[in-house]
């Protein structure tokens, strides 16, 4: 199994601020400040994927992983 990444930054061209998403099948997730802050929120994102009893394998593994 391989990982890409997930996390994607773009500086925003009304701001010239940098601002951080990460990608999911859903679709892309963000803006967030800070890469930390987008990995918080991909893990909350796992977590309540999971807790919603999705039956993909994939799912289950990201949050095991």
């Amino acid at each position: 199994m391989f990982r890409t990444e997930r996390f994607l930054s773009v500086v925003n061209p009304n701001t010239g601020l940098r601002v951080w998403y990460f990608l999911t099948r859903e679709g892309r997730q963000g803006p967030f400040t800070s890469k930390t802050n987008a990995q918080i929120a991909l893990h909350d994102f796992i977590v309540s994927r999971t807790k919603q009893g999705s039956s993909s394998r994939r799912t289950r593994l990201l949050a095991s992983g």
